[in-house]
């Protein structure tokens, strides 16, 4: 009688995980990551909260500069786990593979990094959402964070295995703070390869493939260094390596136009009637606070030839009657939907709309300081009392603008518009 043995069952990896991951230093990074970002962001509200590209490009540098360094430190401390305490070889006695005891501590410490930054960003948005306007999150940049911190964490597992020096992780933390900060500020396009490079969101969007190529370019690092270390197979790394390897000349190769222009971005939203107030379709539901703070300036020219027919906030002016407003960006002028300092705002702009660009002219700089003091003296008009100090004393071309009756200074400062882009001082008329 043949007796057969019965087929070995092999295990599925899904108890193991879930073990590893209600244990150890997993949920302690997790909570950890979601801290990090959640104080990062917390103390710099101000410069954010409202604007959803400002609230996503700060979380991406808190992500990728602050918490990868935590998580690959994290998973590194993770990784010398058996060598502290001495267990490699009682490891090796039991039926389990050693890649997948590897793979799924691994694993799950990366998913804990991941989940702590979905934190982090929930909250990111849910703060943003009741300010902001147009546009929304960006699901591919969100996507290519989180990916980041999963690679980093298998690369740190990786490294934790290899080197048995207990000062391995805080090293590693330090190491890769360096590695991801000093590409930022190289000029080649390698430096997207840097996956804590900054972003240029403001008026642009990544391209479709952008988020695959970078989970692609990260991912297949991680993985890379992890099959080395923990398969039986070492040469089975090679796989996961050449993934990286075939985008990362794509990302290199494509450089800026890795990010379009946003089309919400580049086209203009105005108010009815004229003067009219222009910004971005982004920022459209701005315009009612900005022609407020603009309407004691649009008020003094109201009714003179020459004045400016729209207020935008883009350089160069694209038509010869329109003249330059600030951008209410997030942290200057604009804080959780509220438009700040509109008299400084009201300001820049009568500032712009005097000053001639005539800087280094030889005309100019040939003709005595009238035309200089006659723009000041209208800048400060436009803007009222705002623009000078308590106790200045007006200037005498001040005083002669003011002292004007309403319809003479309507027609001078007609011929002054006229003239409010000329370097030729005996063009200005005298005030």
């Amino acid at each position: 009688m043949t007796v057969t043995e019965a087929p070995v069952r092999r295990k599925t990896p899904g108890p193991a995980l879930r073990a590893e991951a209600r244990r150890g230093i997993g949920p302690w990074t997790g909570l950890s990551t979601a801290l990090m970002l959640g104080v990062t962001m917390a103390a710099k509200a101000d410069d954010w909260q409202g604007d959803w590209i400002e609230t996503q490009s700060l979380l991406h540098s808190g992500a990728t500069l602050l918490a990868g360094p935590l998580v690959a430190a994290a998973a590194c401390w993770q990784g010398a786990r058996d060598h502290r305490r001495a267990t490699d070889e009682l490891w090796r006695s039991t039926p389990r593979a050693r890649w997948q005891r590897m793979a799924v501590a691994a694993l799950a410490l990366a998913l804990w990094a991941v989940v702590g930054y979905a934190v982090a960003l929930a909250g990111a948005l849910a703060a943003t959402w009741p300010y902001a306007g147009g546009g929304g999150p960006l699901l591919s940049l969100a996507v290519v964070d989180g990916a980041f911190l999963a690679a980093v964490a298998l690369l740190g597992f990786s490294i934790g295995v290899l080197c048995r020096w207990r000062l391995a992780a805080p090293v590693l933390a330090a190491l890769m703070y360096l590695v991801l900060g000093v590409p930022s500020y190289s000029e080649s396009s390698a430096r997207y390869l840097d996956p804590a490079v900054q972003y240029p969101l403001w008026d642009r969007l990544p391209v479709w493939w952008f988020a695959p190529a970078m989970v692609a370019w990260t991912c297949g690092l991680g993985a890379a260094a992890l099959t080395a270390v923990a398969a039986r197979r070492r040469m089975s790394a090679l796989v996961p390596l050449a993934v990286a390897a075939a985008f990362a000349p794509l990302i290199v190769s494509t450089g800026d136009d890795l990010f379009q222009d946003d089309p919400a971005a580049s086209r203009l939203a105005c108010t009815e009637g004229s003067p009219q107030i222009c910004l971005s379709e982004r920022q459209e539901h701005l315009l009612p606070q900005v022609a407020e703070a603009l309407s004691g300036l649009t008020g003094q020219l109201e009714g003179v030839r020459g004045a400016p027919e729209r207020y935008v906030d883009r350089l160069p002016e694209q038509r010869a009657d329109d003249t330059w407003i600030p951008t209410p960006n997030a942290g200057w002028y604009l804080l959780r939907g509220r438009l700040q300092h509109t008299e400084d705002y009201a300001w820049q702009v009568g500032y712009h709309l005097t000053d001639r660009g005539c800087h280094g002219s030889d005309s100019m700089d040939a003709g005595d300081g009238r035309v200089w003091t006659t723009d000041q003296a209208v800048a400060s008009w436009l803007n009222g009392p705002s623009a000078s100090f308590p106790g200045d004393e007006k200037s005498p071309e001040l005083r002669r603008l003011e002292a004007m009756p309403e319809a003479e200074r309507r027609a001078w400062l007609g011929r002054y518009m006229a003239t409010r882009t000329s370097c030729d001082p005996s063009e200005v008329p005298a005030l």
